[in-house]
């Protein structure tokens, strides 16, 4: 059932590239703006800064400060804190690119790199302030109130979603490397953080296409907001800025998107981790409780305090719960359940 639908996936894809040049051209141009003028000046100096701290072993200090709640709350070795710390701040998909960079010089095993996954990734700060705060408000202080709750609901979801692993496989798995000079260390850096940059803009690519040939599948669910942030997260955020929707709304909303990632953010960290055969389940998981719990304390904090966001909000409106408010994290949990992303080991054909 499985092949079948990769199949019938693949002939659709093959005949929309076929027939659709036009939009498929456009699609491109849009990808690669959105790479060059807005992922990669945010996401490559983390990329490389990651890579640095791994390589040089510049991040034990973070492990220390990091090893007791890493431990106690989820389970992880201190190893992992430059994943966590750097996952936090840094944006998608930097957390995700420092986990496979650790589990490939074996610092994590297979079991910690999958719960870490789960919750350390996380949209930057310059992105919820510049996009969901500024674009979509009009404040920058919306923005930051965001990120902190998109921050809070990351943890909570590691919580369950890192919940129930071994602490520590024994035998051969563990490859720890002693750290290197400041001057390979720079240029093996650098040259991930090219490999990763590159991965992240042929997704971001292949999603504009897939937006642009949604178009009138888009025009038919116009009145269901949030629908192109499952897909790709900043244009589902920019679509969102003309929505007029009320701000009990489309804050919440807003939150979900940014937790959630969108499906180009979920397909970038796959490519980045499927080498090491890891199954994804537990970030699928994450991803998904990290939407509802950022959309969840975002409703629950407008209701209690609207002021701490509504003052910095210019749209106007109270919260009103409808089905288009649902209609986002419908279409995620969806997806989850149906979509064969959620994966296990890779399937082995046998004679």
């Amino acid at each position: 059932m499985r092949k079948t639908g990769a199949a019938l996936l693949t002939a659709a894809l093959f005949f929309a590239f076929l027939l659709c040049p036009a939009a498929c051209a456009d699609g491109v141009r849009d990808g690669l703006r959105l790479a060059a003028g807005q992922a990669l000046p945010a996401l490559f100096p983390f990329f490389v800064a990651s890579g640095l701290l791994i390589r040089t072993g510049a991040g034990a200090a973070a492990a220390r400060l990091l090893r007791r709640p890493l431990g106690a709350l989820y389970g992880l070795p201190p190893a992992a804190a430059p994943a966590v710390a750097l996952g936090l701040i840094g944006g998608y998909p930097v957390g995700a690119a420092t986990v496979a960079d650790l589990l490939g010089r074996g610092a994590l095993t297979r079991d910690e790199a999958e719960r870490a996954v789960s919750f350390c990734n996380c949209a930057s700060p310059a992105f919820c302030i510049g996009l969901a705060g500024l674009a979509l408000t009009g404040s920058a202080q919306t923005g930051a109130a965001l990120y902190l709750i998109h921050l809070a609901a990351a943890l909570l979801a590691g919580l369950v979603a890192a919940h129930g692993g071994a602490r520590r496989e024994t035998g051969g798995a563990l490859r720890p490397t002693a750290p290197e000079a400041f001057a390979p260390a720079f240029c093996g850096a650098v040259q991930s953080a090219a490999q990763t940059a590159l991965t992240v803009t042929a997704f971001l690519v292949v999603f504009s296409i897939l937006l642009r040939l949604l178009l009138p599948v888009r025009a038919l669910l116009s009145g269901v907001p949030g629908v192109e942030g499952i897909l790709e997260l900043t244009c589902g955020l920019d679509r969102l800025a003309g929505c007029g929707i009320p701000a009990g709304v489309l804050l919440p909303l807003t939150s979900f998107l940014l937790g959630f990632g969108g499906l180009s953010v979920h397909f970038q960290v796959r490519a980045l981790l499927d080498p090491f055969d890891l199954r994804l389940r537990r970030f699928t998981l994450g991803k998904t409780l990290h939407g509802v719990f950022a959309a969840a304390i975002t409703a629950l904090v407008w209701r209690l305090f609207p002021a701490s966001l509504a003052v910095f909000a210019p749209v106007p409106g109270a919260l009103t719960p409808s089905a288009a408010y649902w209609a986002a994290p419908a279409l995620a949990v969806l997806f989850v359940v149906l979509f064969p992303f959620r994966g296990g080991k890779k399937e082995r054909d046998t004679v």
